[in-house]
């Protein structure tokens, strides 16, 4: 008599299986370090490509969809892991002064351009977010990257009278590739008890605080 296989559950095995997870790597030219190709490690012919690194998931997962572009991308071989470099153009959003907007009025988390006013020590900072390649530790939902801002881009603010860009009292100024190695600090700035800081947009957010 012909022994009957039983056969498992289905529904009762699917629910109990657990995926194996995916490991990714990047397989990189050996003497410039350029990246070749990125993806999960079964998908790369290791006959063809001889050297490979593992990869974060979510570094992995941002090259693949295009948010970090792969010609951006090499391996260091002094610690043998992925760096991101991009460089960065800026170009005027529009000749329009924009009233830099207070801290307290806005429920947006993450910006461009972080400038902090401290009233007792008459000192204004300005930090580029960190997202940007600068100081400024705000969100940490982001793949960090190296940037590299390209030119002599620079920022202007205009310290004026509340809501009136028409009298100007201090005008401060700060390169954005210097933001990238620390914030820039103005001392004894003078600025009515209150004030304004318009700008004409290069970054699309900006915030200012008082402290």
């Amino acid at each position: 008599m012909e022994e009957k296989i039983k056969l498992p559950d289905f529904d009762e095995w699917i629910k109990n299986h657990t995926p194996p997870k995916i490991k990714y790597q990047a397989a990189f030219d050996i003497e410039t370090g350029i990246v070749k190709l990125v993806g999960p490690d079964f998908s790369i012919d290791n006959k063809k490509y001889k050297h490979t690194i593992d990869l974060e998931e979510e570094t992995a997962k941002a090259i693949l969809n295009g948010e970090i572009n792969i010609s951006n991308c090499y391996v260091d071989a002094t610690n043998g892991k992925l760096e991101i470099t991009e460089v960065k153009n800026l170009f005027k959003i529009d000749d329009v002064l924009h009233r830099v907007i207070s801290k307290q009025w806005t429920e947006e988390k993450n910006h461009d351009i972080y400038i902090t006013f401290d009233k007792k020590l008459k000192e204004i900072k300005i930090e580029l977010s960190e997202e940007l390649g600068g100081t400024k530790k705000e969100n940490k939902n982001f793949v960090k990257r190296k940037l590299f801002w390209d030119g002599d881009t620079i920022l202007t603010f205009l310290i004026t009278n509340y809501n009136d860009p028409h009298i100007t009292h201090n005008i401060l100024e700060a390169k954005v590739s210097d933001l990238q190695k620390n914030p820039k600090v103005f001392s004894n700035v003078d600025c009515p008890e209150q004030f304004s800081v318009y700008t004409r947009r290069l970054f699309k957010k900006y915030v200012i605080e008082e402290k």
